[in-house]
């Protein structure tokens, strides 16, 4: 199983902190540095920095050299589909084939209304995705493609350059729990993998199950399907004495909230320690080593509150030393 490390580059980070994430995490030896895409944090929230996704990835690929760079998931309604294949073609080109290509159907609703894009139903989003991977693809490996669809289309699209990746820049679909025959059919016919964000190990199983039979219905070999789980950690240490000091030290970190108390900030910090990657190294690997055998590749998010860049490095650091080498 690969390990990945993911990053939510609108919570407030730095360029520079990206940059010292990314290197820090290929020199780790970690399989790849993923980003999701979205333009803001929650509305709730101050305005933090938020790094647009395919810009900071073309940032981070000269400053890399082995990680693989993708998306968990770029959004299909934020871009023409057209223009996102050429962005992400240039850049597996100038990364030397590192690129992987994580699409979902679009859900964060407010940024769609304060960015001045229609926000469809559910099922029309799903539709739009399954038509937007096909113009991807097309673009990707075929020589002036056409293609007319209810919501996009392209007409003897010259396209150069082509991917490094052959056949294709490998195109993982992100689903967000949302159990629906369209999108499962829609990743039985045009993906190569799946990113599932999921709870327990048993939400997984249906998920291949029912993707499974999606597969059946279009004639698609369930087998060429590689699975990514998408797990967020928050405080981890090397034994509970490291874990309650780690706790502690992050309660009187400085938060990106202009008035947080500190009984906020505890109920925060509780409900991550109860959804997310926590605890010591020994329940850590528990937690993570239920998807063994399950998944392909497993993405695990660093924290995402308090000191990024340095709760950050030391995520990474307490994983590569401690946690990979059991899982």
């Amino acid at each position: 199983m690969k390990i990945g490390i993911q990053i939510e580059p609108q919570m407030g980070y730095t360029y520079g902190d990206l940059v010292t994430l990314a290197r820090t995490a290929e020199d780790a030896g970690f399989y790849s540095f993923t980003v999701s895409d979205h333009f803001f944090g929650n509305v709730e929230s101050v305005e933090k920095y938020a790094h647009d996704a395919w810009t900071l990835l073309a940032l981070l690929t000269p400053q890399t050299e082995r990680i693989r760079l993708g998306t968990l998931v770029t959004c299909q309604s934020y871009r023409n589909p057209a223009l996102v294949a050429k962005i992400a073609a240039i850049l597996d080109n100038a990364s030397n084939g590192r690129i992987d290509f994580g699409i979902g159907a679009g859900w964060k609703r407010p940024e769609y209304e304060a960015y001045g894009y229609p926000f469809p139903s559910a099922r029309t989003r799903v539709r739009q995705l399954g038509e937007a991977i096909q113009i991807i693809e097309l673009l990707w490996t075929e020589e002036r493609p056409s293609f007319e669809g209810e919501f996009y289309s392209i007409r003897e699209t010259m396209f150069l350059p082509k991917p490094v990746q052959k056949p294709r820049i490998p195109i993982w679909v992100g689903n967000m729990k949302l159990k629906t025959s369209l999108m499962e059919e829609i990743v039985a016919r045009y993906a190569d993998g799946l990113n599932y964000d999921s709870e327990t190990p048993e939400d997984f199983a249906e998920k291949k199950n029912r993707v499974r039979a999606a597969c059946d219905r279009v004639g698609r070999d369930f087998d060429d399907l590689r699975w990514s789980i998408y797990l967020c950690t928050s405080v981890i240490g090397e034994d509970a004495d490291d874990f309650e000091k780690k706790k502690q030290d992050l309660l009187g970190q400085r938060w990106l909230f202009e008035e947080i108390t500190d009984e906020l900030k505890q109920k925060v910090l509780d409900v991550m320690l109860a959804r997310y990657v926590s605890g010591t190294v020994d329940e850590a690997v528990e937690k993570l080593s239920r998807y063994r055998g399950v998944a392909d590749v497993m993405v695990l998010g660093l924290p995402m509150v308090g000191d990024l860049l340095k709760n950050g490095l030391d995520t990474i650091k307490l994983l590569k030393d401690h946690v990979v080498p059991r899982l």
